[in-house]
Order: C-alpha cells, then sequence, then structure tokens
C-alpha cells in the first residue's frame, strides 16, 4: 500500500506539472490579447484626444485672426479720424 501511495502521489506531482506547463501558454496567449485590446482602445483614446486638440486649435487660431484683422482694421480707423481731425 505504501509503495502505490507513493506511487499516486508521483503521478499527481507529475500530472500538476504537465497541467501547469499547459497553462502557462494558455494564460501568455491571454495576457497577450489583453494587452493587445488595452493597447488598441488607448490608442483610439488618443487619436480622440489628438482631434480635439487639433479642432481647437483651429478653432483658436481662426479667431485670433479674425480678432488681429479687426484690430488692424480699428487701428486704421482711428489713424484714419486722426488725420481728418487734424487736417
Amino acid at each position: 500500500m505504501a509503495i502505490s501511495g507513493a506511487g499516486l502521489i508521483v503521478a499527481g506531482i507529475g500530472l500538476g506539472i504537465v497541467g501547469a506547463a499547459l497553462l502557462v501558454p494558455a494564460a501568455f496567449a491571454w495576457t497577450t490579447r489583453l494587452v493587445e485590446k488595452g493597447a488598441d482602445g488607448f490608442t483610439a483614446k488618443v487619436e480622440g484626444a489628438s482631434k480635439t486638440v487639433g479642432t481647437v486649435a483651429g478653432t483658436l487660431h481662426r479667431s485670433f485672426n479674425e480678432a488681429k484683422r479687426a484690430g488692424l482694421a480699428e487701428i486704421k480707423r482711428s489713424r484714419s479720424n486722426e488725420r481728418n481731425v487734424a487736417g
């Protein structure tokens, strides 16, 4: 009985090692798949943020250009008014 019990214990340990050897590649594949999905999601979020920043920058650029034009027009008007008053 002791010999057969020891044999069963050794067989159980061997099967445990084989099971672990089979689980490691599967766990690695699962982890890799999760990391890829996370990277894809992160990339999508970065692209969305980039588009938002580009839109905001474009809007601000247009606003500043319009403000510059309005300011230059006001300066020209005030100079022409000064000339008309002085002349």
